[in-house]
């Protein structure tokens, strides 16, 4: 299958912003110069990778991706797209786009300063998250201007806001160079299908057609991390979607997850979460109030 690297969008000086509903997700690893705004319509108990970030991918998820910072969406759950049951709304725009000219006028300052600050990317949580997305599924029975009016509703929404999460670390630089994207997207492409089993540095380095010193040396450039702790933190997040859905014991999610031994995984899963794997089941199965 074709694995794009570099996704081109439809904007520039004929179009300032485009709007979809995208019926599966993209999991390639791939870059743009636009802005991405992603809110998730289903539950697709997956992850984001969005720079060096790495979070869980579930109903309601919104994320903005900032320019040219690589990113993709996986999922283990199989293709479910269909008229009803719609996997993303999607709004992508550039600086250029909007033109420099119009974000220079004095009522556009709040928001040119959040476009800046987002140049990293964001996670929306709380009433922000909410309103965002009312505002994106309103935006699906308007026509071109009322929704270009609705992303400045949008905007001005997040440039108040403080309940946002940055995504891609201030150290980390993206490697826009196509072949080493083509690797990168290899080797990730490899983890997801294999994280319950044992993934060592030298398979990786084959994969990505490097010896293990090159690769090692790439990956950490590219994602802002080593291989083992990026192996380790997508299996802690696996481990965290089986304590939340299974019913599988302790050690049978450690196995699961590619953890060969117990004692490891309880302690690099309480450095990651600051909590233990049983109190961190207990929290999430147990019952909440409504509202």
């Amino acid at each position: 299958m074709a694995r794009p690297q570099f996704e081109p969008i439809p904007t520039g000086e004929r179009r300032a912003f485009v709007f979809k509903i995208d019926r599966e997700l993209w999991p390639v690893y791939h870059y743009h110069p636009e802005y991405d705004i992603l809110l998730s319509l289903r539950n697709h108990a997956g992850n984001y990778l969005s720079g060096d970030r790495i979070g869980r991918l579930g109903r309601g998820t919104l994320i903005m991706n900032g320019p040219n910072i690589p990113h993709a969406l996986q999922s283990p759950l199989p293709p479910g797209g269909n008229g009803e049951s719609p996997a993303l709304a999607v709004i992508q725009f550039s600086r250029a786009s909007l033109g420099e000219e119009f974000l220079n006028k004095q009522e556009m300052t709040p928001v040119r300063r959040f476009l800046e600050e987002a140049s990293r990317g964001f996670e929306f949580h709380g009433d922000t998250r909410k309103l965002a997305e009312t505002l994106m599924l309103e935006m699906i029975g308007m026509d071109d201007l009322e929704r270009f009016a609705q992303l400045l509703r949008l905007l001005g929404l997040f440039a108040r806001s403080q309940e946002r999460t940055p995504l891609a670390s201030p150290a980390y630089r993206p490697v826009l160079d196509d072949t080493a994207v083509d690797r990168m997207d290899r080797v990730i492409q490899h983890i997801r299908s294999h994280l319950g089993e044992g993934l060592e540095l030298d398979k990786a380095a084959t994969i990505a057609g490097l010896t293990p010193k090159t690769f090692s040396r790439l990956f950490k450039r590219h994602t802002g991390k080593t291989f083992v702790a990026y192996l380790n933190e997508l299996r802690i997040s696996e481990a965290c979607k089986l304590l939340v859905e299974s019913r599988l014991g302790i050690g049978e999610i450690a196995l699961e997850a590619g953890f060969g031994n117990l004692s490891h995984f309880n302690r690099l899963f309480r450095r990651s979460k600051g909590d233990t794997p049983r109190s961190f089941r207990a929290q999430w199965q147990t019952p909440r109030p409504v509202g």
